[in-house]
């Protein structure tokens, strides 16, 4: 059953991320983050509140709200801007370079939402992994993936792997 839940959760995020990147951003700042903590919660405890610890795990929900509205990979975002300028261009989102470190530099804060989860289940070494995991994977698909609506679905996917973690 577990299982289930994780693949499905994973399948209903990358749409949502998707939905956030048509201009539904809640979809993605707050439903998104919920979910992901609503099936970790359920995964680690199958719902068993025994524990005022088990209830850490939500805090994923503002931790991943926060470092998705500071690291944006948007072409007008801070992030971008900063390598725009170490790469000296890439303005119109065409230089794969400043795409690939913009991805790259995002996946990397946005991991650090899952601490929540390594803090209750005592998986640091999943949450390395992770971090690894979205660094490298975002940058990928930021530096290869054309298609937006693809993109985006994709990095969905890999953000909601949070919830192996």
């Amino acid at each position: 059953m577990n299982w289930i839940i994780i693949v499905a959760t994973i399948a209903i995020c990358s749409q949502l991320w998707r939905y956030g990147g048509m201009g539904l951003k809640w979809m993605r700042l707050i439903i998104f983050p919920i979910l992901v903590a609503l099936a970790k919660f359920y995964v680690l405890w199958g719902g068993n509140i025994i524990s005022v610890k088990n209830y850490l795990v939500f805090a994923y929900i503002p931790a991943l709200w926060a470092l998705l509205s500071l690291f944006s990979y948007g072409v007008d975002s801070p992030v971008h801007n900063f390598w725009e300028w170490v790469f000296k261009g890439g303005q119109s989102g065409n230089n794969r370079m400043v795409e690939i470190f913009t991805r790259a530099t995002c996946g990397f804060f946005w991991s650090f939402a899952a601490i929540a989860f390594a803090v209750v289940s005592g998986s640091w070494i999943k949450l390395v992994l992770y971090i690894q995991f979205l660094t490298i994977a975002n940058a990928f698909i930021g530096g290869t993936e054309k298609d937006v609506e693809v993109s985006e679905r994709l990095v969905g996917l890999c953000v909601a792997f949070a919830v192996l973690v």
